[in-house]
């Protein structure tokens, strides 16, 4: 049986999370979550998901980590020890990806997001890839030691592991899936998400918003980023007629 893997710092998973979580486990998928939490390890029970030390993989001390970056250079570190050590496929995610089906899992890939195509903050390259969903078998030709001891400053809105990574991928972008595979929403329309019905606007930043019915019936969206951090962020309240709603009673059995 395939495994998800995914790391939680927090003491609790919240219930986004949880709802994302199950929603791998639905489709048959195992789970290793891996956490620096004792106590977490103890206090939480479902089904097919598997609690891991973090500490295997990436060993939490006082280094100059920061901690809002220890999620990005943990996933590296995974896919290092994976390709000097077992060389078994890797499969990635965000805890704050819903999965709608099962994904593909017979080569390597990366997801990858719309970029601001006007504006100020325009950007020269129309789709970047993320790190939201990754699925790697160790044989791929990526150097993650060299992402993990990069040089340079972590920026407020960034890491340096990020910027090291998105430069690698620059050279590779077979690797990066259609955004409509895991980023169907894009960020811009998070509030939206969450609160309203429908998507009213249609169009920002020179990015097309697909409806929902537009989303489940498209064979090629495996799951939907829920853009956690934003959600958090502006501290939105879910409408239960909202697209998020909506996504979860479709995948109700």
């Amino acid at each position: 049986m395939t495994t998800i893997s995914c790391l939680w710092i927090q003491q609790e998973l919240d219930d986004i999370s949880i709802r994302c979580i199950k929603s791998w486990i639905a489709l048959g998928y195992h789970v290793d979550l891996y956490t620096y939490s004792r106590e977490f390890m103890n206090n939480i029970s479902i089904e097919k998901l598997h609690i891991k030390n973090a500490n295997n993989i990436l060993e939490l001390d006082d280094k100059n980590y920061r901690k809002e970056f220890i999620a990005d250079l943990f996933r590296f570190s995974l896919f290092n020890k994976n390709k000097e050590e077992t060389k078994e496929r890797i499969i990635w995610m965000d805890t704050d990806v819903l999965l709608l089906k099962k994904i593909p899992d017979d080569f390597n890939y990366v997801s990858s997001q719309y970029t601001q195509q006007t504006g100020a903050f325009k950007c020269k390259n129309k789709i970047v890839a993320n790190i939201g969903v990754m699925c790697f078998d160790g044989l791929e030709d990526i150097d993650w030691a060299a992402i993990i001891n990069c040089k340079g400053k972590n920026k407020a809105y960034q890491s340096k592991y990020i910027k090291a990574y998105e430069k690698v991928l620059k050279s590779k972008p077979d690797l990066m899936l259609e955004p409509n595979a895991f980023c169907p929403v894009n960020w811009a329309w998070t509030t939206a998400l969450f609160t309203e019905r429908y998507f009213k606007t249609q169009c920002k930043y020179g990015i097309v918003q697909s409806q929902l019915e537009d989303i489940l019936g498209d064979d090629l969206v495996y799951g939907v980023h829920l853009w956690r951090q934003i959600y958090k962020k502006k501290k939105l309240v879910i409408k239960s007629d909202s697209v998020y709603s909506q996504i979860l009673n479709h995948l109700e059995p």
